[in-house]
């Protein structure tokens, strides 16, 4: 794997350099399991997953969908990567949790916070729209953080 991330990060586009990066640790995860990959590969594929339902309709679908159960990991990979604004709103968003703790369980992540989705849909909207303003590149920053770490992408 190690190889084929060093190629990857030759790319000149990031964002091809990122997908390729992003293709070879969802073939791991898919062959193996997400609890088979190590941290740095974690960060990866949380980040992806962030970007990837934050296009698609914002925190509300980051926790309605199956990335969202890795909330917490989500959490620990934006402070890997050294977002500092990302982080604190994902750390707000988890905040609207009980005990911060957030249900691995599809169904009960999605009924419980869209019961708080119902009560404050303004504070939710205020940290997409805080997100999306925030002027963080997380795909650069991503590609940093897989530089300095190259050597743990086995």
């Amino acid at each position: 794997m190690n190889m084929e991330i060093q190629a990857a990060l030759d790319v000149a586009d990031e964002t091809d350099s990122f997908l390729q990066i992003t293709d070879v640790i969802y073939a791991k995860e898919s062959d193996e399991g997400y609890e088979a990959l190590n941290d740095a590969e974690k960060t990866v594929f949380c980040i992806d997953g962030l970007l990837r339902e934050m296009e698609n309709g914002g925190f509300v679908q980051f926790i309605h969908h199956e990335v969202g159960a890795l909330a917490e990991d989500t959490l620990e990979a934006l402070e890997r990567i050294k977002a500092k604004e990302t982080h604190s709103l994902m750390n707000r968003l988890i905040d609207f949790f009980d005990d911060r703790r957030v249900p691995a369980d599809e169904d009960e992540r999605i009924e419980f916070f869209d019961q708080v989705e119902s009560e404050y849909a303004d504070e939710i909207a205020e940290l997409d729209d805080r997100f999306y303003d925030s002027g963080e590149n997380l795909v650069e920053m991503t590609l940093r953080f897989v530089s300095r770490n190259l050597k743990d992408f086995r």
